[in-house]
């Protein structure tokens, strides 16, 4: 393996900056390296508009709600036209509107005589089924997004701690062994965070070995690539690299303790990821609403016609329908809600959480780790 900071190094270059790279094409080809279509996923791809997908900074916020009301509204409505539940509904609200014209140009005399009341009642129920489900999908993207704040979060904590205890204190028994230690500890938890985004992301990420190669001796790294479970392989590794530290006396019994605990909160998040991927809501559930809103679909322009133009009934019910059917766009949307987490954005900043940790020390520690 290359020293710890050239190794770093080549794991940032692999993908997208943060900071340097935040543009569209940037965005787009790193979809489309996980095997996506972007268009059907992130918002604002083409529109430059602020998204999910990416971490918002001070200019986005400006760019997002800065703007005086008028603006911002005048805004979202030029932009309609590059919207990704307009696109994923267009085929679905314009064949209602064409059932719709068809059933309001039908003679009076063909015409069922139809009361307003269970297409009301059928619409209620309807729309409290699409907002539990969306709010329950919803409540499954923001835990994803705790879950990858948390990898932060502790990523950060044993950074600091480890660098602490075997990088700025003189005092340690064996320096020599401390110094790989950290180094060691540093390479693991990088590759944690992108091989855990990996292993979510799926696709080509999951067989893709470079950043193990980058950060890890070879035969350590096809051995971890080959395992199940990359991130839990490397959370093993950290703990043995921290109890090694622990028998050479580098690390005191307490620190040692609560850096352990650290690596247990990481692979609670593997876990709560791997519930969060592998069982959505259930299935039952979206193909009762979808099935609902095909009767309601059905039903609705019976009970329009002879009360407008045909042509004005094929609006109302596009309209309608657009409504009702984004509604349900949007909870297929974040279902999945690593999909839109904007994970790369994540590993590069626990990549530099890091960097600052083990390889930028403060000049009263020990040389840094190389």
């Amino acid at each position: 393996a290359d020293t710890l900071p050239a190794a770093l190094k080549v794991v940032e270059s692999m993908w997208p900056g943060f900071d340097a790279d935040d543009t569209a094409a940037a965005q787009k080809a790193l979809w489309l390296s996980t095997g996506r279509d972007p268009r059907t996923k992130v918002s604002g791809l083409v529109s430059a508009e602020p998204s999910f997908t990416r971490l918002f900074t001070h200019e986005t916020w400006k760019g997002y709600t800065g703007r005086p009301m008028l603006v911002r509204w005048l805004r979202v409505f030029g932009l309609w036209r590059f919207s990704t539940i307009l696109a994923a509904t267009f085929p679905i609200c314009a064949l209602a509107s064409l059932w719709a014209f068809a059933v309001a140009g039908l003679p009076a005399v063909l015409l069922p005589r139809t009361s307003p009341v269970p297409m009301s009642l059928i619409g209620t129920a309807l729309g409290l089924l699409l907002v539990f489900r969306t709010n329950n999908t919803y409540r499954r993207l923001m835990e994803a997004r705790q879950l990858w704040s948390n990898v932060i979060c502790l990523s950060r904590e044993l950074g600091q701690g480890i660098s602490t205890a075997l990088l700025t204190d003189k005092h340690v028994p064996d320096q020599r062994a401390a110094r790989e230690g950290a180094a060691n500890a540093c390479r693991y938890l990088v590759a944690f965070a992108w091989e855990l985004r990996g292993k979510l992301t799926g696709g080509a990420l999951t067989e893709d070995m470079r950043t193990l190669h980058a950060l890890l001796p070879s035969e350590e790294a096809e051995w971890i690539g080959a395992q199940r479970s990359r991130p839990l392989q490397l959370l093993c590794a950290l703990r043995r690299e921290l109890h090694s530290q622990f028998r050479l006396q580098n690390l005191p019994t307490h620190l040692h303790r609560k850096l352990d605990e650290d690596v247990r909160e990481l692979d609670l998040i593997v876990g709560n990821c791997e519930r969060l991927f592998s069982s959505p809501l259930p299935p039952t559930m979206s193909r009762h609403i979808v099935r609902c809103m095909l009767i309601w679909l059905f039903g609705f322009p019976f009970v329009l016609a002879g009360t407008m133009a045909p042509l004005t009934v094929a609006m109302w019910v596009f309209v309608t329908s657009y409504a009702f059917v984004g509604i349900d766009e949007i909870g297929v949307q974040v279902e999945q809600p690593f999909e839109i987490v904007p994970m790369t954005h994540i590993c590069q900043i626990v990549t530099t959480n890091l960097r600052e940790c083990f390889v930028t020390l403060p000049p009263y520690s020990l040389p840094p780790c190389m």
